[in-house]
């Protein structure tokens, strides 16, 4: 059994693809499977992740042939880990060579947390040197109504921290295509704590995107209806709260969410109004 099993989804990973898994395999943590599941590339990554895999024994490829949305190849990586501690890495995001390690050893050291996460350094095309962001998401010394409280406002780069396997493997699965990890996020917190490991980041890619292009890189959808989606957000995080926590939790959950989309909705609307629809890329 490894330690820790690390998911990499991808389609059409491109020249970030070949960073990333690198970021992966030097890891000082080297007790590590890599999972990734090639969503149908049509980039050549197939190529370059066949050859990898067969020169690094760590790695199984997996190839989706038709290609499925984001989601499901995110719960497809999750599924074939094996290790007491799973992470997520983004084909796009690369970490410190001691992050892995140092967040399996808080878990190791906090039996109730269920996420340890490092800094967030924040990359973008203008500044591939990045940008260290606040970012103040641990919950230690909080009940779950707190920490719901405290999640359902923050964007949730803490997904590609590391997790205790047999935590996030409890979280139901709630598709949603607008901001579908957070239903997900919210009932991971309902589990147990999140711990922040300070002095090793994670160096995520930060690129602007619109609504409609956000959706269909996750759903490989030409259509998006955002009442729609904001409707199926609210559901997916009562279904997945609720599984956790029982009924009222997810229907606290549930009313956190819609609060917070009402009280965004002005802001959405005059942006809506004063640039085009296909250039909005906040979230509302």
């Amino acid at each position: 059994m490894p330690r820790v099993s690390v998911g990499l989804p991808v389609r059409n990973g491109g020249e970030l693809l070949v960073r990333a898994l690198r970021s992966v395999q030097n890891q000082t943590e080297s007790d590590l499977e890599i999972i990734i599941s090639d969503n149908g590339s049509e980039d050549g990554s197939r190529d370059f992740l066949e050859a990898a895999a067969a020169a690094d024994p760590r790695i199984s490829y997996f190839r989706q042939n038709p290609a499925v949305r984001a989601y499901d190849n995110f719960h497809f990586v999750l599924r074939h880990g094996r290790g007491e501690y799973f992470m997520w890495a983004a084909p796009d995001d690369t970490r410190d060579a001691d992050f892995v390690g140092r967040m399996a050893s808080a878990l190791d050291e906090t039996p109730e947390a269920v996420l340890a996460f490092g800094d967030l350094n924040i990359v973008t095309p203008e500044n591939p040197a990045g940008q260290i962001r606040r970012f103040p998401f641990q919950t230690q010394g909080m009940g779950p109504w707190a920490r719901l409280r405290k999640l359902s406002r923050m964007q949730c780069y803490y997904i590609y921290g590391v997790w205790r396997t047999s935590a996030i493997k409890r979280v139901p699965y709630a598709y949603c295509a607008w901001w579908p990890d957070l239903p997900m996020m919210l009932a991971a917190a309902v589990l147990g704590t999140f711990v922040h490991v300070p002095g090793t980041r994670l160096h995520y890619l930060e690129v602007l995107k619109s609504n409609l292009d956000r959706v269909k890189h996750q759903d490989l959808t030409h259509r998006f209806s955002l009442p729609l989606g904001v409707a199926g957000l609210i559901g997916a995080t009562y279904r997945a709260c609720a599984g956790v926590g029982g009924p009222v939790i997810g229907a606290y959950s549930a009313s956190l969410v819609a609060l917070k989309q009402a009280i965004n909705l002005p802001g959405f609307l005059y942006r809506r109004l004063r640039r085009p629809p296909d250039t909005l890329a906040e979230q509302p």
